[in-house]
């Protein structure tokens, strides 16, 4: 039967949940309730009900902390348009393939979703180069006359369309490609998912465990999912998949 306490624990796993930048190693309350999900089978299984409930699918590590991602249908799930309300749609578009392009990058071969010991660091510039080849790669299948869809070709003449970093820069724009990709994964550090590591290459970045758990969950049913597990030469844009 489950007690007073483990109602309080339970609301204390979904409030540190929202903290995704805390680590059991860094406060003690966090530590106690991670420890209990993973040494107590009876209160696991009533916090998994819980979250469940609410469409979240939960990971609790006992270095990572609380890892939660929410299902497709889940209220609490964000999608980019959620995140940019006031951006225009085709801001929305490029910022959606920047999403992609990261974790493309962070996780070049399928395998490497399933290694937790695997401590991805990437540049700025890698992201960059990454969407530079897709969009260039639909550009030319585009002037061919190939069979391709219109509004993806659109999407990617977008982030073409977008200037290129100015060398020796004194100070980094938002406005050009670099600043784009600079400005999501400053996003995704805020969220917990990234850590800056040094500002070489426009920013060097290390992923964080938790960013591979959330990419292997949120694209298994999607076709973003195709892209990170084994798709060597192709992006797919969608703008609608959440982060």
């Amino acid at each position: 039967m489950r007690s007073s306490t483990d109602d309080v624990d339970i609301g204390r796993l979904l409030a540190w949940s929202a903290r995704p930048r805390e680590t059991p190693g860094r406060n003690e309350d966090l530590h106690r309730v991670v420890t209990r999900y993973l040494d107590e089978p009876d209160f696991a299984a009533a916090v998994d009900r819980v979250f469940s409930g609410a469409g979240l699918d939960l990971q609790v590590d006992g270095r990572e902390g609380i890892v939660v991602t929410a299902r497709h249908h889940s209220l609490l799930r964000l999608h980019v348009t959620d995140i940019m309300k006031r951006a225009q749609p085709h801001h929305r578009t490029v910022m959606g393939a920047v999403i992609l392009a990261i974790a493309r990058t962070v996780y070049p071969e399928a395998g490497m979703l399933d290694d937790p010991d695997r401590i991805a660091v990437f540049t700025t510039q890698s992201v960059v180069d990454t969407l530079d080849r897709a969009g260039q790669r639909l550009a030319e299948a585009a002037a061919d006359d190939s069979d391709v869809d219109e509004s993806l070709v659109e999407g990617w003449r977008r982030w073409l369309d977008l200037p290129q970093a100015r060398p020796n820069a004194q100070r980094r724009s938002t406005g050009d490609r670099a600043g784009a990709v600079n400005r999501m994964c400053k996003m995704l550090t805020e969220a917990g998912y990234l850590n800056l590591r040094a500002e070489t290459d426009g920013g060097t970045w290390t992923a964080r465990p938790r960013f591979r758990y959330a990419v292997a969950a949120l694209t298994e049913d999607s076709d973003l999912y195709a892209l990170v597990n084994g798709l060597p030469d192709a992006v797919d844009l969608d703008t609608e998949e959440g982060v």
